[in-house]
């Protein structure tokens, strides 16, 4: 019995642990995409509030499987918030339910609306609605392109694991995210951190379900 004690005080010390290192790579996340908005690199985008916080916990409460951050953004010439630039943290669950996936996922976003883990998040298998003019770029970026409109909406993923130096944040976030704003495509954009991103390749005849490549 001293031992699954011991085994219990060891797995909560190790969860606070996770939990303060996130908040810490929340706060850099948040602070250098920000300033990636605000220093005029990318002149079509413009920072229209605060961002927004969404969580998500395990089903008696107590673990928080799922964190997120979205940035309202104004998609100049429009004067009103027309995407929100984010980022989601899974630990468990569908946020990292792609098959082969055993790991916690970062996933870094272009989208309408806000992550809210409720109508809006990353998780697997894509609903049949959100196959809907998706294209899978390289195996790398997940983008949605719509008649009209010429911001088109996007995600990738990276391994939580591997997110540990200011170098990969931007490498692996920044630079990307710069890239994309400014519509390059997938192959430039990762170019300086394709073997850093979560590659997908569809699973035959099971529609909105991807598995891991590498």
């Amino acid at each position: 019995m001293a031992e699954i004690g011991k085994s219990i005080s060891e797995c909560v010390s190790f969860l606070s642990k996770v939990g303060a290192e996130c908040e810490l790579l929340t706060r850099l996340l948040k602070q250098e995409l920000s300033n990636l908005l605000s220093d005029g690199s990318v002149s079509k985008c413009v920072i229209a509030g605060s961002w927004i916080e969404a969580t998500e916990t395990d089903s008696n409460d107590w673990v928080f499987t799922g964190i997120a951050h979205s940035l309202p953004v104004i998609i100049k010439p429009k004067r009103t918030v027309g995407a929100h630039l984010f980022f989601q943290i899974s630990f468990v669950g569908d946020g990292i339910a792609a098959v082969g996936n055993e790991q916690p996922l970062l996933h870094v976003g272009f989208w309408s609306d806000p992550v809210d883990f409720d109508e809006n998040w990353m998780g697997f298998p894509l609903e049949e609605s959100a196959l809907a003019n998706l294209t899978l770029e390289q195996d790398l970026l997940f983008r949605w392109s719509t008649s009209g409109v010429s911001a088109s909406q996007w995600t990738y993923s990276l391994r939580l694991a591997e997110i540990n130096t200011m170098g990969d944040v931007q490498q692996k976030i920044v630079a990307p995210v710069r890239a994309l704003l400014r519509g390059e495509s997938a192959s430039d954009a990762f170019s300086h951190a394709v073997h850093s991103i979560v590659h997908y390749g569809e699973v035959e005849d099971d529609p909105g379900h991807y598995r891991v490549l590498q």
